[in-house]
């Protein structure tokens, strides 16, 4: 795979300058810190929605999930199904929370609850795992490039750190969020391609394409069968997927902060609604494209269900559109590691920096937010770099990933739902899930996904034990009592609090769009949503 031509260098020279010219255009009114981790509270909810969706899709998805429908078909549609019921949570739970407070980190949010050591050490386990995350997703997509066109990977590694380092560090979440809405298009074009092709040129068209697949077990539902070593199953995909999901959309900075950019709550509501009917739908086209890719390829065995999509690039795409497509690869991957790389360097400012420095003026937190940026984008390439030498350490970090999960997600349901909650059950959870993870990992033959379930289940319930022990039994609010989002503290900032407040009449349930504001609630979308996923499971089930 190394005859790629000068035409396809040309035009992935020709995404790469336009990506750093949006990048840096839209990012010229960052005049403040508020612009540049939050865009100033303006971008509009469909570019927030594509661009979760952008993020959600890495470049192992682009690679990885028509390879998934080449060998198993329509079986990983799992991985994503209750995407709706996951977004229907957030809305009505995390999210609310969150803007109401008008945090810039979530983790401001834990000190508001808890104390300043929650916030320090959950701020402290994002910057580690999403640090050594990036390098993985800037490793992903080199290793296409170096397929695709013979290039090598460290070239590829350097060529990605470079372009997304250099808009993300001059336009902040502005250049994140318009550059994914950019890539999310080049994403489906490559999706779109491996559909149409592959139907256009069977000699039954369709019917052939449908008729191959159905023979080989590729058109096949849900499977019901429960099993801890079947992540994939319904239930797996269910609890194990679910409350990945949660935690990667509802605790997660990276995530967090594009929705926390929206102009209203009824606009991150419209958002994550957005992701939450799109996103199954664009598994289903991933899937789909590589059961078409089994009748082009005629069933042929590959070493590695990867190189479906990298050999349908390289041998079955005019020039030009090749190239255009493998910028899609590098769209995947870019559109993670921006998002990272502002996120991280957030986190950095906003819960370590202006910490130890509050005298600090906004203008100099931005110019080191800029710093920052760049130095997390140095630290994943460099990564990235070293994980091509050391090969075995890519799966090892992708299996470790999801350790973190249980840990974040215990911590912000013990703050959110628990009014007894406090900062020693909440330690005590995080610790927890990192220790109940590194078990199932090194133990244990429990599916990878099976771990954000019931490392979570355990993490909670630690905390919440602990929390009782030494709870000090302080005054929860009254309904009467003067309350506000951005000065409240303590206990106060719990759903139980908020809802108990609403209903005497204290605070607002609706803003003046019509959607509540008051978590619990749900909205005609979340309503939709729900419908959504049972439509789904139904179609799922029967065939």
């Amino acid at each position: 795979m190394n005859n790629f031509g000068i035409i396809n260098w040309l035009v992935l020279l020709v995404y790469f300058v336009a990506m750093m010219i949006l990048g840096t255009q839209v990012g010229k009114s960052n005049s403040s810190t508020e612009s540049y981790f939050l865009g100033s509270r303006k971008i509009p909810w469909w570019a927030i929605g594509l661009s979760v969706m952008a993020t959600q899709c890495s470049a192992v998805s682009f690679i990885g999930m028509p390879g998934w429908g080449y060998t198993s078909g329509l079986q990983r549609l799992t991985y994503t199904f209750q995407f709706p019921l996951v977004m229907v949570i957030l809305m009505t739970t995390f999210v609310p929370f969150f803007y109401n407070t008008k945090v810039v980190s979530i983790y401001e949010y834990l000190e508001k609850r808890f104390g300043s050591k929650s916030r320090t050490l959950m701020a402290f386990i994002f910057l580690l795992s999403r640090g050594l995350q990036t390098a993985v997703v800037m490793y992903g997509p080199a290793l296409a490039l170096s397929m695709i066109t013979g290039a090598d990977p460290k070239v590829a590694i350097l060529i990605m750190g470079v372009f997304a380092i250099a808009y993300t560090v001059f336009g902040g979440i502005a250049a994140v969020i318009w550059t994914d809405v950019a890539q999310m298009f080049v994403i489906w074009l490559g999706v779109i391609l491996a559909i149409i092709i592959p139907v256009a040129t069977a000699h039954g068209g369709l019917g052939e394409i449908f008729s191959n697949a159905a023979s080989h077990n590729l058109i096949q539902g849900l499977d019901f069968k429960f099993g801890l070593d079947n992540p994939y199953s319904f239930w797996g995909g269910l609890l194990g997927s679910g409350f990945l999901y949660l935690t990667y959309l509802g605790t997660d900075q990276s995530q967090v902060q594009r929705v926390l950019t929206a102009k209203s709550i009824r606009e991150t509501k419209l958002s994550l609604s957005l992701a939450g009917f799109v996103v199954p739908i664009q598994t289903l086209a991933f899937l789909f494209a590589g059961i078409c890719l089994f009748t082009t390829f005629g069933g042929k065995t590959f070493d590695n269900s990867d190189y479906v999509m990298l050999t349908f690039i390289t041998k079955h795409l005019p020039v030009g559109i090749a190239g255009l497509v493998t910028a899609g690869v590098f769209a995947a991957g870019m559109s993670s590691v921006d998002s990272a790389l502002n996120s991280l360097a957030t986190v950095s400012i906003n819960d370590f920096y202006k910490k130890w420095k509050p005298e600090a003026s906004d203008e100099q937190c931005l110019k080191v937010s800029r710093i920052m940026t760049l130095f997390w984008g140095v630290f994943a390439t460099v990564f990235a770099l070293v994980l091509g030498g050391l090969g075995s350490v890519l799966d090892i970090i992708n299996v470790i990933g999801p350790m973190f999960y249980p840990c974040m997600l215990s911590a912000f349901t013990l703050a959110v739902f628990c009014k007894k909650g406090n900062e020693k059950g909440c330690i005590a959870a995080i610790i927890t899930g990192l220790v109940v993870d590194l078990y199932m990992f090194l133990g244990t033959n429990i599916g990878s996904l099976w771990w954000n379930f019931f490392g979570f289940l355990v993490a909670f319930a630690v905390g919440y034990i602990v929390s009782i022990v030494t709870n000090k039994n302080e005054e929860v609010a009254t309904a009467g009592a003067e309350f506000s989002y951005e000065t409240a503290t303590g206990n106060q900032l719990t759903i139980s609090n908020v809802v108990k407040l609403a209903v005497a009449g204290k605070i607002e349930e609706k803003d003046e769009d019509g959607y509540y504001v008051v978590p619990g609630k749900l909205d005609k979308i979340g309503y939709a949503l729900i419908a959504f996923f049972v439509i789904q499971c139904i179609i799922l089930a029967l065939i």
